[in-house]
């Protein structure tokens, strides 16, 4: 079993090995940094040395994306968030993605993260959050489980970040595919949300896979086709069949695709962000899917990213 790694940039960071696999967490954020199988990249990974990313492998909570205008209403109070994306005037990606977590436990194929969310102006509420990774043969799992420690229901929402990778070259040589049957459109640079479509004779439609070429992708889908298992699952391949793939559970009824696109050459369009949401953009505005997570309440949920080979 390897020791953490103290970083100045990412709080402590633990390996894990198991079924082919290899990963790398750090506490900051209970974030994924890296994961490979037989050596082969399934996400797009960083340095932990260095800073994090575009919130690359971070968990989202108590809300995934955007409040719009960090300004919300809950049981008729009306609520100020700090505003965290100050380009767009939004409070952005929750609370916790700068936190550095509690590593509770961990093994040479688990580990465990938990913090507490503090009341808060903006969010008056005391919610604890336990992240567990586990490697599995098909992939590395991530269970997230929240509690309700106040006196009042809380909105709550789930949210992930990683960018999945296949072989070779970027997201434009990469086929996607996705089996939702609506997408959330936005309005302007703000990004704000507007109406949910058909994805039906759009060129966000990828219920046949498909190459992504240079389309642009910065959306919310939701309409999600679950398997009799109940499970989701977006794949991404290059032109070999080869890549990665994501799934999870009917507890996150949304996905946020995005592209990567972005000012930094290094970085722009070398991962596809594949983000399982419980609820979708601008929630605690809207209340579309927001959780009431009761006093003492739980809730829970779970996905897994492993490798993709066409058949």
């Amino acid at each position: 079993m390897s020791e953490p790694q103290l970083t100045s940039a990412n709080g402590q960071v633990v390996a894990l090995a198991a079924h082919g696999f290899s990963a790398e967490l750090a506490s900051v954020g209970a974030t994924l940094v890296s994961l490979e199988h037989q050596g082969r990249p399934l996400v797009r990974a960083f340095d932990p040395q260095q800073p994090r990313p575009v919130f690359s492998g971070a968990i989202l909570a108590p809300w995934p994306n955007r409040v719009r205008d960090g300004r919300y209403t809950w049981d008729g109070v009306q609520r100020q968030l700090p505003i965290t994306e100050p380009a767009r005037g939004h409070a952005l990606h929750g609370l916790v993605v700068d936190t550095d977590f509690t590593l509770a436990q961990h093994g040479d194929d688990f580990a465990e993260f938990r913090t507490i969310i503090t009341p808060s102006e903006g969010y008056p509420f005391e919610v604890q959050l336990v992240i567990s990774y586990q490697l599995e043969p098909e992939g590395l799992r991530t269970t997230a489980t929240a509690t309700n420690l106040g006196a009042e229901a809380a909105p709550f929402g789930w949210g992930s970040h990683a960018y999945l990778v296949a072989p070779g070259g970027k997201a434009d040589a990469w086929t996607l595919s996705l089996p939702a049957h609506e997408v959330q459109l936005t309005e302007g640079q703000r990004l704000l949300p507007t109406e949910v479509v058909a994805v039906a004779g759009t060129e966000l439609d990828f219920r046949t896979p498909r190459t992504l070429g240079t389309t642009f992708i910065d959306h919310a889908y939701t309409a999600l086709e679950f398997d009799g298992e109940k499970l989701a699952r977006a794949v991404l391949i290059d032109e070999h069949g080869v890549g990665s793939q994501i799934i999870w559970d009917g507890t996150c009824g949304w996905v946020q695709v995005h592209t990567a696109d972005g000012d930094d050459p290094a970085l722009n369009r070398t991962g596809l962000a594949v983000e399982p949401m419980t609820c979708p953009p601008g929630a605690f505005n809207s209340g579309d899917g927001v959780i009431r997570l009761e006093p003492a309440a739980t809730h829970q949920a779970s996905w897994l990213i492993g490798p993709a080979q066409a058949s």
